[in-house]
Parts: structure tokens; sequence; C-alpha cells
């Protein structure tokens, strides 16, 4: 990776100085000084100081969303190291990093994962008739040019208190790396969806068929790709952010202060309203 022109820690940016007079090792070569300064990390932001700007941050949560339809143009290998590199900064419970990734982007290899995602959805369909399967299952495992499988090692649960859930805490870990993940990938033009195949054949069926070793848990797949907007709804697509943002509950609905307010609680009837009117089951975006 080359460094920039400058070095300045006070900013707690990481760059580095190059030395263009040196004869020996060319112009524009950085320095021995510079070779070890290479490998430090920026300062952390000071008390207060702000690194993003929060509207900006604000409005890249509120555009990202499920996406269901993809291009078929490729996706350039460095924006898939992007992706990865955002996750990669994920937090983690006690900072285990539990995971690892396979990026996948053979069309047969994506087929064979596929029939795997599916197999598990008609499996629901048949345990609950109102599960709407045509929306869970579109073709965006089949059309994704990239598809990221997340992995977590389950021998990092050691690194949790014995007291708590430790494979709740280890997928809590994945799930926040896939988000960070969605985030990237928004902010790059790109589109993701969640696939989740926790226990069951179709986790089995894609281990086996990545060589993925028993120790670690397949938790997502994550399609990555351009968005199809043609294919997509473009009103719901292509209409401002603001409009387009998927439903969330409004913010005086869910925040408590101080105690838990009895007058914000849901009955069992809302809450089955709710679910059939906004998840997945209903709503093919969100």
């Amino acid at each position: 990776m080359s460094c920039p022109k400058n070095y300045d820690v006070g900013q707690g940016v990481l760059l580095c100085r190059r030395d263009t007079d040196n004869p020996l090792t060319g112009s524009g070569a950085p320095t021995t000084v510079d070779r070890r300064k290479r490998c430090r990390r920026p300062d952390p932001p000071q008390t207060g100081e702000v690194m993003v700007d929060y509207e900006g941050l604000l409005e890249l949560i509120r555009y990202r969303r499920s996406v269901r339809r993809f291009r078929s143009d490729p996706v350039p290998g460095e924006m898939v190291e992007k992706v990865l590199e955002a996750a990669r900064h994920a937090p983690s419970a006690g900072n285990s990093q539990p995971w690892e990734f396979v990026v996948v982007e053979d069309p047969e290899t994506k087929k064979k994962m596929s029939r795997s995602i599916v197999s598990l959805y008609k499996e629901a369909k048949r345990r609950d008739p109102t599960f709407n399967f045509k929306v869970a299952v579109q073709p965006h495992l089949f059309t994704a040019p990239v598809l990221i499988v997340i992995c977590g090692d389950r021998r990092l649960q050691e690194a949790y208190p014995v007291l708590l859930r430790r494979n709740v805490l280890l997928r809590q870990s994945l799930a926040v790396c896939a988000y960070a993940m969605q985030l990237a990938a928004t902010s790059l033009g790109l589109a993701t969806a969640w696939a989740t195949i926790q226990g069951g054949p179709p986790e089995a069926e894609v281990r086996s068929l990545l060589g993925i070793p028993d120790v670690y848990t397949v938790d997502h797949i994550m399609p990555l790709g351009y968005p199809d907007t043609e294919k997509e709804s473009k009103d719901r697509f292509l209409r401002p952010v603001k409009q387009r943002a998927p439903f969330r509950r409004a913010l005086q609905e869910i925040v408590h202060y101080e105690h838990y307010d009895g007058g914000k609680f849901r009955t069992d009837e809302n809450v089955e309203e709710f679910i059939w009117s906004r998840t997945v089951t209903r709503i093919p975006s969100h």
C-alpha cells in the first residue's frame, strides 16, 4: 500500500514523508525512518473530537437497506476488500474477533449454496404457511456477483465469561461484523442482504461445499453487488433518501427515561399486527 507524501501525527492521520532526493532509493521512495512510521497507528481522537459528520453518518445508516435484485456487473476486488476491511474493525465480545470470511464468485458454487438456502426456506414455509416464501427467496443468491460467507470460530468463545451464554455472544459479534460490512458496502454504492443459515442441513452443506472446518459456525451468507434498479421497484429505490428509507418505529415509542414507561407497552395483539405488517414475511425491502 502506497503512502501519501506527508506524515502528520498531530492530526491523528497516518501519512508517510517521502525522500524525493535520495538517489539510492529513487524518487519518492520512503526512507528507513518512514518505513518504521508506516507501521504506526494513527493517534486516537481526543475526547469530544469529531471524526465523522453525524448527519452524514445517520444518512448512511438510513440509506442502507436489504436488496434482493443485483446486476451482473462484477464487483472490483478492491471494493470487496474495503467491505472486508470495515468488517475487520467491528467490535466483538472480549475483543475475540471470531470472524473469518470466504469470498465466493464461482457461478456453480453459488448455485449450489443457493439451493441449500432455498431448502431451508421451503422447510420454513412447511412449518409456517403464513411465511412469504416468494419474498424471502428472491434470486439474489443466484445473481449477486459475490457471496461473502461469514464464519465464526467457536473456540474463541473461551474469551467470554462462563456465566454468560457464550454461543449468543459469538453470534452477536458476527452480527455486528455483518452490519459493519453492510454500511461499508452502502457507502461504496453496493447493495447487500441478510441470509441466515444457522444450524441444520443447509449450514452443514455449505460448510462441506467450501471446506470450512467444523470448529466454525456459518451464520451469514451476504450477497454483494450493484442493485438492479430496473428489477427493484423504482418508485421505492430511486426516490429521495428521506422518503425511501425503510420503516422504523418512532424514537419516542422506543425510548424510556429513568424507568420503563408502562404507557408505551405493546400488547400481544399490537406485536402480532406489527410482525404481520412490517417484517420480511410481508415487506421485501427493509
